[in-house]
């Protein structure tokens, strides 16, 4: 009999799932070194059995080796799961979950060249060869479409992008649009203000506060705003009637597009700085880190 049995399973789990030693340790509540004991050889309390399970996200019978019995239907299991979470974890739940079958499910060739790094504390890395600080990010292009995002604990997002049968350009906006936007995010004084309103989007703002507090030019500000009013409609364009007269004030219309398109562009200027895909690989910042724990 093999007595080391619920230790191999969790040892061959974890690694399938690319997780650490330590971050399993944290959702069983245990050490590192308790993990590491119980790969080796020993075995944990019962009791922690369905943490340990749902963080390998298998079940408890999987630890025992038998089979997990008949197919269930995963798009239930993974709504029953991210309900079982508290609401303020969910999103941060899905998206560790993405990661995950991003980096070591959806390519093969991908989860076989790739270092385990778990989920990284920082979304931010600096570059050796000019000092930058850019995301680590991960794009795994196939024929089926795209799947873009960062994995981190200060800051996580993903993209899934599926191509449609018709291709992407179909749904792209027209040409002119695009001249529109992205003309008017050119404009002297629009993207001061747009992060003024994405700082302070509870509120009504006329133009002479806004110039006030981004300390921009009243006539910069008043053309910046009519742009995200008229051209971009980032933010609504009402008048208020005071005792002294009429006056234009603006509104945040916030719908998630903006934080989207400023992070993805973000994504577009760093290039190929830094990212883990299926054709290209960049372990430079990794093998830094272990060279300064080394000296450490």
């Amino acid at each position: 009999m093999n007595t080391n049995l619920i230790g191999e399973q969790i040892a061959k789990y974890r690694k399938a799932a690319g997780l650490t030693q330590e971050e399993l340790g944290k959702a069983a509540g245990v050490s590192t070194q308790a993990v590491s004991r119980w790969e080796c050889g020993g075995a944990p309390d019962v009791a922690l059995l369905p943490a340990i399970a749902d963080r390998l996200h298998v079940t408890v019978d999987a630890l025992f080796g038998r089979e997990s019995g008949p197919a269930k239907d995963i798009s239930n299991e993974l709504i029953q799961w991210l309900r079982s979470l508290p609401e303020k974890d969910r999103l941060t739940g899905l998206t560790r979950l993405l990661w995950d079958a991003t980096i070591y499910g959806v390519c093969d060739d991908l989860a076989s060249n790739i270092p385990s790094i778990g989920f990284p504390e920082n979304a931010e890395m600096d570059m050796l060869a000019n000092a930058r600080r850019v995301m680590l990010r991960t794009v795994t292009g196939i024929d089926s479409g795209y799947i873009m995002g960062v994995g981190a604990e200060d800051y996580a997002y993903f993209g899934v992008f599926p191509e449609p049968e018709a291709g992407y350009e179909r749904y792209f906006a027209s040409d002119d649009e695009y001249r529109v936007l992205f003309g008017a995010l050119a404009q002297p004084g629009v993207m001061e203000t747009l992060r003024f309103f994405c700082r302070n989007e509870q509120a009504l703002y006329s133009a002479a506060a806004v110039a006030q507090r981004t300390g921009r030019p009243l006539p910069e500000t008043e053309r910046a705003l009519e742009a995200l009013a008229e051209d971009t409609c980032q933010l609504n364009k009402r008048e208020i009637i005071l005792p002294e007269g009429p006056v234009t004030a603006y509104a945040f219309l916030d719908d998630g597009g903006l934080v989207v398109l400023l992070t993805f562009a973000r994504w577009v200027l760093q290039g190929h700085n830094l990212y883990l895909c299926t054709n290209s690989l960049s372990t430079q910042p990794f093998e830094r880190e272990e060279e300064e724990n080394e000296k450490a």
